[in-house]
């Protein structure tokens, strides 16, 4: 895993310099940046702590050791978790970043090595400028580590109204039962015959349930008349852009909208990387109902396949809300699930606070201009 490798494994030369830097994480949702000094390339820029891998080392143990001498900080054994890597292109040179959660540590952060320290939460921002290679690490923070996918088409009973409406209900429960947990992206994964107006009002119900992003699987013009945030593809249907890309015919799918692939294989994963797109969906990690013949990856299938991973992962098959911290283990952002969302206990007051949190979030998104953001 990402965490075990050394540097020999992760291949430094002369013109590629190995960081490791740590997404250190408080109680209250906020990620810790660091202001350059003011000596030094890009003096004043805000940056996640973190520093070179020794000869040797691990990119785990190297953020460990940089917390404890930039941060005064000790890592909680078992708090520190592998997420994406990152490689960036500066005019001196290259960085390949392997960036790492850190969930608990010991000890208050001091500001050793940088000017100043902020917290900030990842939607919110609230610091400038960034170091060219961390703004995209931030935005892509702003992904929420539930998933809740619908299938609302399939609990329709012969096209009725009544039938609808109990669709929408349940997919609104949904959602809001994944939200009181923690925060949510929808995806509204329906067929074409459905219509661009029943997606529209699933797009809606997700929203007022809490969830704080919404994509639609299929079409990028499909997600824009539906007033989603993104798009989610198919492995086949991002190749199948990829391929007219390459033949030079420009096609406008891709927009400016996030966008997810799905991804089951090495070849996918190829595609994924290829569109650029902002997140992936692997799986399955387990066997599943929806899928029975489905070979299932198994969690040491599920880490090869995102092992640095460039962008968040969510982790699908066979998962509920509390596999959360195993797909962290291997590597992944998040969980996937279209079943996996279970009551537990009294939802009225956390149903409200997950809407407002939902509301909030986006109003601040909209004030940050994301809708029309520059991807990277």
């Amino acid at each position: 895993m990402v965490g075990g490798a050394t540097v020999k494994r992760v291949r430094e030369t002369m013109h590629e310099v190995v960081v490791a830097a740590g997404v250190v994480w408080d109680r209250e949702r906020r990620v810790l940046l660091g202001a350059r000094g003011a000596e030094g390339p890009f003096a004043g820029f805000w940056e996640f702590p973190g520093g070179k891998v020794e000869v040797g080392e691990s990119p785990q143990a190297a953020v460990a050791r940089e917390l404890r001498e930039e941060l005064g900080i000790e890592v909680t054994e078992g708090a520190i978790t592998p997420w994406v890597v990152r490689t960036h292109e500066y005019p001196h040179g290259t960085v390949r970043l392997f960036f790492f959660q850190v969930w608990e540590w010991r000890g208050e952060p001091q500001a050793r090595v940088h000017r100043a320290l902020a917290w900030v939460r990842p939607e919110e921002g609230g610091v400038a400028p960034l170091l060219p290679a961390n703004a995209p690490v931030l935005a892509a923070l702003t992904w929420p580590e539930y998933m809740v996918i619908s299938d609302a088409a399939a609990g329709l009973e012969s096209g009725r109204e009544q039938g609808w409406s109990e669709a929408l209900a349940r997919w609104e429960r949904r959602v809001a039962l994944a939200a009181a947990e923690g925060r949510v992206v929808a995806q509204v994964r329906e067929p074409p015959a459905l219509g661009v107006k029943r997606l529209r009002e699933l797009v809606h119900h997700a929203r007022a349930a809490g969830a704080v992003r919404v994509v639609v699987n299929g079409e990028m013009r499909w997600a824009t008349e539906a007033g989603a945030d993104g798009a989610h593809w198919s492995a086949a249907r991002a190749r199948g852009y990829w391929e007219r890309r390459e033949r030079g015919e420009d096609p406008r799918e891709r927009g400016r909208l996030w966008l997810g692939v799905s991804v089951h294989h090495e070849g996918e994963r190829a595609v994924a990387l290829a569109v650029g797109a902002d997140y992936w969906v692997v799986g399955p990690v387990q066997p599943t109902l929806s899928h029975p013949g489905a070979n299932a990856l198994g969690w040491e299938g599920f880490a090869a396949l995102v092992g640095e991973a460039p962008v968040p992962v969510y982790a699908i098959g066979g998962l509920r809300g509390e596999d959360l911290s195993r797909v962290r283990a291997a590597g992944g952002h998040g969980v996937a699930a279209i079943r996996g969302w279970e009551e537990k206990g009294d939802l009225t007051l956390r149903g409200e606070r997950a809407k407002r949190r939902g509301q909030d979030e986006r109003e601040a998104e909209r004030d940050r201009g994301v809708p029309d953001r520059s991807r990277r």
